[in-house]
């Protein structure tokens, strides 16, 4: 990156962590390199920890969501000031200059550099343990990892910047290709793990009750498993990556899957929700759900292709009919406009989704039957619908998990438009054109900024 920033902002929705208004305190907002000179502390620890936090999960923002959702033919949002949610994604190219080319970047690297500060500042810690700082180092690799990947699945082929823990005065971080990219998250996903794996019993500093909302995430042994999780899914997108396909990649995700919280004997909803979430509140300071968003639809397929007595039918509200910059909706997801789904919390990477990312890795080993009972446990439990026969061929074991992908995690993230694009399916021979000009865009613009810093045109990123 060009820019980069020592401040890593604290606190927000991390409510148990907040401290109370008070004249005797320093700024909890803002943690200052010069505050950090010295190595880190314990309470400072915290502070950096709770920002961190806070920066993974403003990184699941509405336009992260939005975009991608729309990509994948799932969401529409439909605002009568900004055309541009359609017209540079559906009805053209996005511009690097633009709203939708230039957004859903630089969080990112905001996010990635809140846990380079934890990492840089841990070898001077004091008052720390060295189990206490290997846990750290685990929590904070982790979490870059996820900001790597999520800045990855608008960008693709185009490419992202990796090595960016320099001074801010060194020349941008040059960008590598996806499949350089996929590797470098997933060794930084290996450190974690070793780090975690020395990190003892307990992290030291205090987690939001969001990660203990649905399964317990807050030691270093659990949050292992969540790394475990990240890297079975950065594993399954490595074997499916277009320009440099690494086959054994599908037997390691596996193993991830396997080693993370995923659970196959779930028979509940809740079961199959078994994930970090990301917490939200209404108070003063705080920050709500992103998806609480009147302007967002449904695009009409999603209602059109449910089955019939799938239980997932109620996240699919009626609305009335709206028409904006060429398309039209009358339907809505559930948690778009109610106000309660302000403090909703989102999960970050649910059981469901572990059972049917490790269903693509084994129909990517040949392994339909093994692939069929992963898809049968969400189909059954989330769905309410009957268990379907071991698929005749590897195509249709793939549409079958692509059905129960989308309605499971309908409106979590870039899931479905990471898929279509993986499986060569976003294209006008798979989708249906949702108007003249669609261009089935694959990637979004790299910002323009970007492109200045190196020296203008276009990004060639580097590939080995």
């Amino acid at each position: 990156m060009n820019k980069r920033t020592i401040t890593v902002l604290a606190g927000l929705s991390l409510g148990a962590m907040a401290c109370k208004d008070s004249t005797g305190v320093p700024d909890l907002n803002n943690v200052s390199a010069d505050a950090l000179a010295a190595g880190l502390t314990r309470s400072s620890t915290q502070l950096l920890a709770t920002g961190l936090l806070s920066a993974t999960r403003g990184d699941l923002s509405s336009r992260y969501v939005v975009f991608s959702e729309t990509l994948a033919r799932d969401f529409y949002r439909l605002d009568p000031n900004e055309p541009r949610y359609i017209t540079e994604t559906l009805g053209g190219l996005s511009d690097g200059s633009g709203f939708v080319g230039g957004g859903a970047f630089t969080n990112y690297y905001t996010t990635v550099r809140s846990a380079n500060t934890i990492l840089n500042g841990l070898p001077s810690a004091t008052g720390i343990t060295t189990a206490e700082k290997a846990a750290t180092a685990g929590f904070a690799r982790t979490l870059k990892a996820l900001a790597l990947y999520r800045v990855l699945e608008t960008r693709d082929s185009l490419g992202i910047a990796v090595d960016v823990n320099h001074p801010i005065d060194d020349p941008p971080a040059p960008f590598v290709c996806k499949p350089n990219a996929l590797a470098y998250i997933s060794v930084q996903l290996d450190s974690a793990k070793a780090d975690l794996a020395a990190g003892g019993a307990a992290f030291p500093f205090v987690f939001p009750a969001s990660f203990s909302l649905n399964g317990d995430f807050t030691t270093p042994a659990a949050f292992s498993k969540f790394a475990s999780a990240l890297k079975g899914k950065v594993e399954l997108y490595r074997a499916l990556d277009h320009q440099k396909p690494n086959a054994a990649s599908a037997a390691t995700a596996i193993t991830e899957l396997n080693a993370s919280y995923l659970d196959a004997s779930a028979t509940t909803p809740a079961q199959l929700a078994v994930s970090p979430y990301n917490g939200y509140s209404t108070s003063a300071g705080e920050a709500v759900n992103p998806l609480s968003d009147a302007l967002i639809y449904l695009n009409p397929s999603v209602k059109d292709s449910i089955q019939a007595g799938d239980l997932r039918a109620s996240k699919i509200l009626a609305a009335a009919s709206n028409t904006r910059n060429g398309v039209t909706s009358a339907i809505k997801p559930l948690g778009s406009s109610p106000t309660g789904a302000l403090v909703a919390p989102v999960a970050i990477l649910k059981n469901s989704e572990l059972l049917l990312l490790r269903a693509q890795a084994k129909i990517e080993t040949g392994d339909l039957v093994g692939a069929t009972a992963d898809i049968n446990v969400v189909r059954t439990v989330d769905g309410g619908l009957p268990p379907i026969a071991v698929p005749a061929t590897k195509a249709a074991a793939i549409s079958a998990v692509l059905y129960e992908k989308r309605y499971s995690l309908l409106g979590e993230g870039a899931q479905r438009f990471v898929d279509l694009r993986a499986y060569k399916l976003l294209n006008a021979a798979s989708r249906k054109p949702e108007l003249p000009t669609d261009p089935f865009q694959s990637a979004l613009a790299i910002p323009i900024n970007e492109q200045n810093a190196r020296g203008g045109g276009t990004i060639v990123p580097t590939c080995q």
